[in-house]
This record gives C-alpha cells, structure tokens and sequence, in this order.
C-alpha cells in the first residue's frame, strides 16, 4: 500500500500513490491483490513510502496493523523511510514495522538525494534501524540506485580486487558486504548462474574487516 506524496509528479507508479487512499481504501486494494493471487495471506506487506504528513503516514500504517492482527499479513514493515521518518512513526504503533526496505548498496548508502529525500539510502537509516530492532532491507543491492548505478559498482577497481582475492565475482562480493552487515537482500535475475551466486557464492567466504571497511569507503 501507499499513500499520495507530493513528490509523485510522473506515470512510474500506480495510480493509487497519485490520488490520496483512505484507510478504507487501501484495506480494499489489499483485499482485492490477495484475491487476484489466491493467497489468504501474505508474508510480509510493505508501506511504499511515508505520506506527506505524519498523521496520514499513520492512518495508514494502522491498516496494515489491522491486516496483521487479523492474520492477512504474517509481517508489516515500510519501505524507503529514513531515520526522520521511522522516528516519526515509531512513538505511534501499535505493532512495530518488522522491515524497513530501501536502495542500499557498496557506493549506495551515503545519503545521495532524489527530489530532495534520501528514501533511507544512508548509514543513519541503517543505524535508526539497528537501534529500533528494525530489519532494514536492501533493494537494488548491486548498485541500481547509486551514482553509475549497477555497472559502475561491478567495475569498481576495490570491488574488483577484493572480488579477486576471494576468487568470487563483483556481484557476490557487493552482496557479501550487505549480508555480513546483517542485511538482507532482494535480487532478481533471469539467469540460472546469477541465482545460484545469489544463494551459493555470497555465503561461502567472509570479507576481513579491512576489506568491509575498503568497500564501505566507496562513493
């Protein structure tokens, strides 16, 4: 679910983060996408953005509360909230936000604005979210939402040299640097070999604390 924001000027997203969603409404929208999938329930359902306001950032948040106490959510959590704003909304739920999912990469955590917000893209998010028993979440792990984006991170001379120390690729190395920080990651890939070094290859070595550090530096 989300709600209007201001900043939504385009045709990108769903017509439903153009027009403001009452509570009602967005209760509706989550009925009707468990009906199209055939699922009773989901495992985790997210809150794309924060609204304008606080206030209507927790109307919201209080359907999702309500989709989980009833069983129609295992997990709520929010997505591209920094630690403004997950402080915002922390002081008024009821159930806490399991998840808080953003663009978080090697060269893509220092805070790079888009329509002046950093969408928790930054090491202040990530800490807000350590100190809250928040599960902070990372979207475009390879670099999508960086400066470059994805093949500037992969062809980075320090990803490069420390994917050549492991005898890995880029790509599990960058994937590497979030997991060992306890960050999960969301990938995709249609290639069979891409997938197994998403689920093989980032867990079978461990970076020292140098190279987290090396990698960490990147901009």
């Amino acid at each position: 679910p989300c709600c209007a924001s201001s900043f939504v000027k385009d045709d990108v997203y769903s017509n439903h983060c153009h027009a403001r969603r009452s509570p009602e409404e967005t209760a509706a929208d989550v009925a009707h996408n468990l009906s199209v999938l055939g699922m009773p329930f989901v495992d985790l359902l997210l809150m794309h953005w924060p609204c304008d306001s606080t206030a209507d950032t927790v109307a919201t948040w209080r359907v999702l509360e309500r989709l989980a106490l009833d069983g129609r959510a295992r997990a709520i959590g929010v997505s591209n909230f920094n630690a403004s704003a997950i402080e915002s909304l922390l002081p008024h739920v009821k159930v806490r936000p399991a998840v808080n999912q953003c663009g978080f990469s090697v060269a893509g955590h220092s805070g790079i604005r888009y329509r002046n917000q950093t969408w928790g893209r930054d090491d202040a998010t990530l800490a807000a979210c350590r100190r809250h028993n928040i599960t902070l979440m990372a979207y475009s792990p390879l670099g999508s939402a960086a400066p470059g984006g994805v093949p500037r991170v992969l062809s980075d001379t320090n990803v490069r040299a420390v994917a050549a120390a492991h005898n890995r690729t880029a790509a599990a190395v960058a994937l590497r640097w979030l997991v060992q920080q306890g960050v999960p990651v969301v990938t995709q890939s249609d290639k069979k070999e891409h997938m197994v070094d998403d689920l093989e290859g980032v867990f079978s070595f461990e970076l020292t604390d140098s190279e987290m550090a090396r990698l960490a530096a990147i901009r």
